[in-house]
């Protein structure tokens, strides 16, 4: 269990309105002291309850959930499927001020997708796909994360692919390659020694 900045605050209040209540009572304002004590032990329950909220992280988590869905109400959609990725450079950002500030930029709304444990924002472009993922346990990947991670396997095995097919070319040829560009290929060849090419004539 661990106090937030909050929860820390209004323990430090208390502890001050209890020193200013021992004060008031030596010096006879027992009217003021008594309304100092009142005051420190509604910060003290205040205190109590940070804390307690703090230490179940699915309340920490739907309470983060709900704050960004409720002040970025305006420029959110939701949306019951991973958004097309495909085609586009996927950044991955830090934080959803970081994903606003894209927004601010490109002026598309930004789709969610909520889940029990994870809810991904990905704000699409012509060309990018900017994406920020808030999950409850670091270590579960998102429906947004496991598509990121397929078209991760996706290209480098295309890649792959057209390594292998320039490779084995062995005469001047058309290749047509996964990126859908065609390309006029000729192997290259080594320069054979004079002393080859007299074996080659014997």
């Amino acid at each position: 269990m661990k106090l937030n900045g909050k929860g820390i605050s209004l323990l430090i209040g208390a502890i001050l309105l209890l020193c200013g209540a021992f004060v008031l009572y030596q010096r006879n304002l027992l009217g003021y002291a008594l309304l100092c004590v009142t005051v420190a032990v509604v910060l003290l329950i205040s205190a109590v309850a940070s804390l307690f909220h703090n230490s179940n992280p699915t309340r920490v988590y739907d309470s983060k959930i709900r704050d960004i869905l409720t002040t970025y109400d305006s420029i959110l959609v939701k949306s019951n499927s991973v958004p097309k990725l495909e085609g586009r450079n996927i950044i991955l950002v830090e934080s959803m001020d970081d994903l606003v500030d894209a927004q601010l930029e490109i002026r598309k709304p930004i789709c969610y997708l909520k889940q029990i444990e994870s809810c991904s924002f990905v704000l699409l472009d012509d060309k990018e796909a900017y994406v920020y993922v808030e999950k409850l346990h670091s270590e579960d990947l998102s429906p947004v994360e496991i598509e990121i991670e397929n078209l991760k396997v996706k290209k480098k095995s295309a890649e792959e692919m057209d390594s292998e097919m320039l490779r084995d070319i062995e005469k001047t040829t058309i290749v047509k390659l996964s990126n859908k560009k065609s390309y006029k290929v000729s192997p290259v060849r080594k320069k054979k020694t004079l002393m080859e090419e007299e074996i080659e004539l014997i």
